[in-house]
């Protein structure tokens, strides 16, 4: 069984009644994954981030040229908001908060 607590998340319960999971934890819960080209920026904003813990992990998509060089993108938080820009290689990033 689950129950949905507001305050607290997501808690998943053991069929003899106790606590499985707890999204409240120390866990890291998704939130986001989107792709950003080489040369474009992007800005998301999510409400869920307010007083949360955020890691964002980044992935270059194709493998790195041995012909020019490869610049990763910059990832910035500034509040709610995941800023990306700067890279010339696409990119695929996860938004995480714990």
């Amino acid at each position: 069984a689950w129950q949905f607590v507001m305050s607290y998340g997501l808690n998943v319960y053991r069929s003899s009644g106790a606590l499985g999971f707890s999204s409240a934890d120390v866990t890291w819960n998704q939130v986001d994954s989107f792709q950003v080209n080489g040369g474009a920026s992007v800005s998301n904003t999510y409400s869920v981030l307010s007083n949360r813990t955020v890691l964002t992990v980044q992935m270059m998509i194709d493998p790195p040229s041995t012909s020019a060089k490869s610049i990763a993108h910059t990832v910035s938080q500034s509040g709610n908001t995941i800023s990306v820009s700067g890279g010339n290689q696409n990119t695929h990033i996860l938004v995480l908060m714990q």
